[in-house]
């Protein structure tokens, strides 16, 4: 197996785009030296500090993301799958009540261009008519193609995934949300990435909010959000091949890399009750946090794959009765070498994936708020392990996860308590600090997307996620026995 060299390298803008990253750059360096200054003779001291940080941590993931990052599909593109045999990929999709998304997802992955998948859907007790549709779509596409797993009674997410993988027979999983549909080359990209890097141990795809430029205001912000969330911050932490989210929208995993790992979180138990919302974080810490093992072509064959497992459909069975009694790809850690590295984990730009998301505000904070209990639920997991991983990267992480607790201090300090006192400038050059975080942002997007005038939502949603999703950090943590979905 080979890869061609390519014989003139990627590029993601032109020239002239390029120039404006690099002044984009030299600004936000500018503005780092002014703000020391600023903190050291002018503002307020807490505040000041708290705002050098800010635009530190900007410069430094601009500068990886931008300068650093390579998507890894660009190194394995030329790959000519004609001549090898493909890995078997199992597309997972649980799903529950989601009539109005659930076929568009389910023949995005029917029509997907790679050959060697298996398709597993779990109905996860839907009480509306997605079991209907799921069934009328097996009709449709031949029993040979996908496979359903009704259950008589909801589970959850995880559980739902776990029931899942007992029957799935592959050596990569890939796993979808319902409300999403990925492009119809995206697994065949994830094929050729996997094959080129052994040593890849998961991978997740580019988002983009389907609907955006039709849609409510809600839906604009959230694209030029999540697109900079996905291409900037993912981007910078792949550079150092240690993403600490795979995101749920798609996500790919090796096998090997993560079934040891799917009972324990799937029956995630946290302060005392189970802990059913899909932590994408907790998956990732583990890949994270667990060396390169045996080869999968080495594991036992019946293990890899469990071959005539037909189409299941249950009435009053609970889940127990639906799972195989084997765990395959365990093996004995114990007997591994301590000289093997850690799995990567990547993110690839190439690979595109379309995004539901909340259209009114109350869902949206409740989406914040199940992701923001999940957060908190992965800070003794990937905090406990991102150590092991490249130096300057934990660094960047543990200074984020630090300032994301003390952001609720930093508004109240700087909204009501200087003010009280008579200090409004530091306040003020604060407030211009959070606008040029989000206008940058805003520019960046601009540069990838031409024409696109989404960009100007961006420094509207910096607003938001400063001034409402702090609090509902806080929030999340007061509830987090609290375990309703929405």
């Amino acid at each position: 197996m080979t890869v061609q060299q390519h014989k003139t390298k990627t590029r993601e803008l032109d020239k002239k785009r390029w120039m404006v990253r690099f002044l984009i750059l030299s600004a936000v360096a500018v503005v780092l030296v002014v703000k020391l200054y600023l903190t050291l003779f002018v503002m307020d001291r807490i505040l000041g500090i708290y705002s050098f940080f800010t635009t530190f941590i900007l410069f430094n993931i601009l500068t990886f993301a931008w300068l650093r990052y390579r998507d890894p599909y660009h190194k394995a593109k030329d790959m000519d799958l004609s001549n090898v045999k493909p890995p078997l990929f199992s597309i997972v999709i649980p799903v529950k009540n989601e009539e109005d998304n659930i076929r568009n997802c389910v023949m995005s992955c029917v029509n997907q261009l790679y050959k060697n998948k298996e398709i597993i859907i779990v109905n996860d007790g839907s009480t509306d008519n997605t079991p209907r549709i799921l069934d009328e779509i097996r009709a449709e596409v031949g029993v040979e193609n996908i496979r359903i797993l009704h259950l008589s009674k909801s589970v959850g997410k995880k559980r739902a995934v776990e029931a899942a993988s007992e029957i799935a027979k592959g050596e990569i999983y890939a796993f979808m949300d319902s409300d999403c549909d990925m492009a119809s080359d995206a697994v065949e990209k994830a094929a050729k990435i996997f094959m080129s890097d052994s040593s890849l141990g998961a991978l997740t795809a580019q988002g983009r909010v389907r609907g955006a430029h039709t849609g409510n205001i809600l839906l604009k912000m959230q694209q030029v959000y999540i697109d900079g969330s996905y291409r900037v911050i993912k981007g910078c932490e792949s550079s150092f091949n240690s993403l600490t989210c795979c995101s749920g929208s798609l996500s790919f995993y090796k096998r090997a890399a993560i079934q040891d790992f799917i009972h324990e979180w799937a029956h995630d138990r946290f302060l005392g009750v189970d802990f059913k919302f899909c932590t994408d974080r907790r998956m990732t810490a583990h890949v994270l946090g667990t060396k390169v093992g045996l080869n999968d072509n080495n594991l036992p064959s019946e293990e890899k794959h469990r071959q005539n497992i037909p189409i299941l459909q249950t009435g009053n069975d609970d889940l127990d009765s639906m799972k195989s009694s084997s765990d395959a790809d365990m093996d004995n850690n114990n007997n591994k070498s301590t000289s093997r590295p850690y799995w990567k984990v990547l993110f690839s730009s190439s690979i595109r994936v379309a995004i539901g998301v909340p259209n009114t505000v109350p869902a949206l904070m409740k989406q914040q708020i199940r992701w923001k209990k999940s957060f908190l639920r992965s800070l003794s997991t990937t905090g406990g392990i991102y150590w092991k991983r490249p130096f300057y990267a934990a660094m960047l992480y543990y200074i984020q996860t630090g300032m994301k607790f003390i952001r609720p201090f930093i508004l109240l300090h700087a909204a009501i308590m200087l003010p009280l006192t008579g200090d409004i400038l530091s306040p003020i050059l604060w407030l211009s600090g959070i606008m040029f975080t989000g206008m940058i942002y805003g520019v960046d997007f601009r540069l990838r997307n031409p024409g696109d005038k989404l960009w100007l939502y961006r420094p509207l949603f910096t607003f938001l996620t400063t001034f409402v999703y702090t609090w509902l950090l806080i929030w999340a943590g007061i509830t987090i026995r609290k375990q309703s979905w929405r």
